[in-house]
């Protein structure tokens, strides 16, 4: 068995910070009024800040495979060695992705632009992410790959009505 090693993490977080008195301007209100329970869940949840792929008029910044394009090649600029040409596999997680077919990964192996690899879509909601890392793990591991690359990315998906 080959030892594995995490050489380099990246991240993609999309827009501003956008803190808890700006919330709703992006999320919308219900009825037209503030959520009464808002500033209790809140409190409770300590988040003080959050990254959205909308803007305030709910329009999309960033599709899901964008988002872990980008946070794929933070990655590798974050890593002193040239690892795009070495890598042959990658590994997607997410709950959701932007379209029914072609799968996740292929989609963020096309954004990329990496060279031709063995690709897996893992979903499974919060643990996909997990999955992908294991399987990325477990074929550096047994021999089968050289170098993987493990994402995990996640977008709500909301729906307009039209009027």
């Amino acid at each position: 068995m080959n030892s594995v090693y995490i050489t380099s993490i990246g991240k993609f977080l999309p827009g501003t910070p956008i803190d808890n008195e700006e919330m709703e301007e992006y999320l919308g209100r219900i009825g037209g009024k503030s959520s009464k329970s808002m500033r209790r869940i809140l409190d409770q949840n300590k988040i003080r800040y959050r990254h959205y792929a909308i803007d305030k008029d709910q329009k999309s910044l960033y599709s899901n495979a964008e988002m872990a394009t980008n946070a794929i090649r933070d990655a590798l600029e974050r890593n002193h060695d040239d690892l795009f040409n070495q890598v042959d596999f990658l590994a997607v997680g997410t709950t959701q992705g932007d379209l029914l077919v072609p799968g996740f990964a292929s989609m963020v192996h096309a954004e990329t632009g990496l060279p031709v690899m063995e690709i897996a879509t893992h979903h499974g909601v919060c643990g996909s992410g997990m999955q992908a890392i294991k399987n990325a793990f477990l074929q550096v591991q047994s021999g089968e790959k050289k170098a993987a690359i493990s994402c995990g990315s996640g977008r709500a998906i909301y729906w307009e009505e039209s009027q």
